[in-house]
């Protein structure tokens, strides 16, 4: 019994499993990067709205 999958016995010049991951990491981390950016940004056009609108 082997913990390898057929699929990964096979030596190919396909993409490795730890590109896949590094690729994955960094577009979360940029999402998330974008959605606190875009809270932040909403958070000071609010401000600014209150105190100048009164």
């Amino acid at each position: 019994m082997t913990l390898m999958s057929p699929a990964g016995v096979q030596e190919s010049d396909e993409t490795d499993w730890a590109v896949v991951i590094g690729v994955a990491l960094v577009a979360e981390i940029g999402l998330l990067w974008g959605v606190a950016c875009l809270g932040l940004l909403r958070r000071r056009l609010e401000l600014q709205r209150a105190l100048s609108g009164g």
